[in-house]
């Protein structure tokens, strides 16, 4: 993760499975498990300015700590088996000290599908 707060390598592009407004987050190409990205390279997107939520993946422990703590909800195809339970909806924030929150589910989403997240080194997802 660069200092200054951008995920290098990153290009924000049209979602590949969402509606035209809604803005993706996309790698080059896709180094992380297969369960790290919603589809192709594309691990996180932002739904339309009107909404602010955003769909991202995250790794087991991580998602199930957002559900628990209320920040995500699981995808509702996830428990269908037709999408990974890695992929989250992640509610908008509100304000200053939910986006950092927001903003720290993207970079572990990010370090989740470059492949480099390390076990143990993020901190728990704190409460609403």
């Amino acid at each position: 993760m660069a200092e200054d707060g951008r995920l290098p390598g990153v290009r924000t592009v049209r979602s590949g499975i969402s509606l035209p407004d809604t803005r993706a987050l996309h790698l080059p190409e896709a180094s992380g498990p297969a369960n790290a990205y919603l589809i192709g390279a594309e691990f996180a997107h932002l739904h339309g300015a009107r909404d602010g939520s955003l769909h991202l993946t995250l790794p087991g422990a991580e998602a199930s700590r957002a559900i628990e703590h209320g920040w995500a909800e699981p995808h509702p195809l996830a428990g269908t088996g037709l999408i990974p339970p890695t992929i989250v909806m992640v509610y908008g924030p509100r304000d200053r000290e939910e986006l950092e929150v927001v903003w720290s589910l993207v970079q572990t989403s990010y370090a989740y599908a470059t492949a480099t997240l390390r076990s143990g080194s993020e901190e728990s997802v704190p409460r609403p």
